[in-house]
């Protein structure tokens, strides 16, 4: 039964995501950052301040390419590294007023883009919708450890 089910979402999942794909040019273009550099910014964000193996861990990067995408976002004006005063080996990463600005910038374009997708639909269906979504990342996180870890996402 299961196989059937993920057939169907197989089916499912590339057509949601073109029609996702097709409203989404309203993001910023100045501004251009890789889904992962967004990704790593939405985690620090969430949590203040990492060290450079926790950023890593929450990622899911080997420690060279955490390493990488720090330096990155660090050179964009993004982060600040600042070194562990009790231990001078270890740096911590924090989002920078810049970082904060894109964040609100993309926060609004994907606001924008929700409305413009939920426009059209009924009250009842924008509900529904909404809560499709919702029930979704209920699901998820009923099994973070199996499937996904939405802190980690």
């Amino acid at each position: 039964m299961v196989e059937k089910r993920a057939k169907k979402l197989a089916e499912l999942a590339p057509r949601i995501m073109g029609a996702f794909h097709n409203i989404t040019r309203i993001h910023p273009e100045k501004d251009h950052i890789t889904m992962r550099q967004y990704q790593a910014l939405i985690i620090l964000h969430s949590n203040d301040t990492l060290s450079l193996s926790e950023f890593c861990q929450k990622l899911s990067l080997a420690a060279s390419t955490g390493t990488e995408l720090a330096n990155r976002l660090i050179e964009m004006g993004y982060f600040i590294k600042s070194s562990n005063p009790s231990d001078r080996r270890q740096f911590f990463l924090r989002i920078t007023p810049k970082g904060l600005r894109l964040l609100e910038e993309r926060q609004k374009a994907l606001i924008q883009m929700f409305i413009q997708l939920m426009e059209p639909f009924s009250e009842e269906d924008q509900k529904l919708f909404v809560q499709s979504f919702e029930q979704i990342l209920f699901i998820l996180t009923k099994y973070p450890k199996k499937v996904y870890a939405p802190e980690e996402a």
